[in-house]
């Protein structure tokens, strides 16, 4: 069966970056794309160190010349952030990732692709690769762990384990790029309690949903104002709660905390002589999103959908009030841009 990427080039990144695809690598459990690298190691006697956090190096001699030449360090990160679309029922833990083409792009099928930041061991396992008659300095290819949540290799790496004084990252976006700055973010936790109560027996059923917008990294393409699935939904149901008698049931939306989200659900319950308000009020805030985001969220879609089964309880007035107000309040984009940039 032909490679996806045999016309790709250069063909050796390629190469590895589907062979990395076929590992499963979410962060925190990295032991396959670690013994995968280990491997790759001994099989070409390569040099490697570890130490006691996970953290990789594979070093290669300097050829062809540059057997003397500075030692240089080659940095990338072995996880990867692992989403995928709510009808998917990809398992990251022991699944492969299902690539396809769309036009002059590689994707895969219902999930991330993992090129954050697979395509940088990528490239660090074709330099290891390389041609003995390759002009290369000596280099240490670092291979560090469970970026995508914390840093967490990164932070605990035990410097012994390189030598080379300078380091070139490959966790980047744009080739022949260098990145002088990045985005600064921080995580919060927040506890919100809430109460129930009986749902009344005559109200009908209803999904709200929002799906196809383009998500991405929260780090990388937050400047470019993508539409954030838990926001919209918010919207709504703020709108719906101002104008209806709609009681919340459930929500749920987003998956990781460096991705911006692009689905989101809810479970509502309207009355029945609210309910063409309530579709009225629902198509009118799709048109609104779309006129605002049309250009960018080009497949975005809001459906309204009735449900068979009723649920027995609903959030409390107060409780749904403070929930929606909650999510109307967050902030999302991008808060102060540097001035110095």
């Amino acid at each position: 069966m032909a490679s996806i990427v045999e016309d790709f080039e250069p063909g050796n990144v390629w190469k590895y970056f589907e062979e990395i695809t076929k590992i499963p690598r979410p962060s925190k459990h990295e032991e396959k794309i670690l013994q995968y690298l280990k491997d790759f190691a001994s099989e070409r006697n390569l040099e490697m160190r570890e130490d006691s956090t996970g953290n990789i190096v594979v070093i290669r001699p300097g050829s062809n010349g540059g057997e003397n030449a500075p030692t240089i360090v080659i940095q990338s990160h072995v996880d990867m952030v692992c989403e995928k679309n709510r009808d998917s029922n990809h398992d990251f833990m022991k699944d492969p990732l299902k690539l396809y083409t769309d036009g002059d792009w590689l994707k895969a099928e219902g999930t991330t692709l993992g090129a954050d930041n697979g395509i940088g061991v990528a490239a660090a396992l074709s330099l290891l690769d390389a041609p003995q008659d390759s002009k290369l300095p000596p280099l240490e290819c670092l291979f560090t762990v469970d970026e995508e949540t914390g840093l967490t290799g990164a932070f605990a790496l035990n410097g012994e384990i390189i030598k080379g004084r300078t380091m070139l990252n490959l966790d980047t976006e744009d080739w022949g790029e260098i990145c002088i700055g990045c985005a600064g973010g921080g995580d919060s936790s927040i506890d919100l309690s809430v109460d129930y109560r009986n749902a009344p027996s005559d109200f009908l059923s209803f999904q709200l949903s929002i799906e196809g917008l383009m998500g991405g990294h929260s780090g990388v393409e937050i400047h470019e104002e993508r539409g954030n699935a838990i926001v919209f939904l918010a919207s709504i149901l703020d709108a719906l709660q101002n104008s209806t008698d709609c009681r919340v049931v459930s929500m749920q939306g987003g998956d990781k905390h460096n991705a911006i989200p692009r689905e989101a659900f809810a479970t509502v319950l309207i009355s029945p002589e609210a309910m063409a308000d309530a579709q009225i009020i629902v198509s009118k805030r799709e048109q609104g999103l779309n006129k605002e985001f049309g250009s960018k969220e080009k497949n975005l879609k809001i459906s309204f959908a009735g449900l068979d089964d009723s649920p027995e309880k609903t959030l409390t007035e107060e409780s749904q009030t403070a929930l929606v107000g909650l999510l109307r309040t967050i902030p999302h984009g991008v808060l102060k841009y540097s001035h110095d940039v």
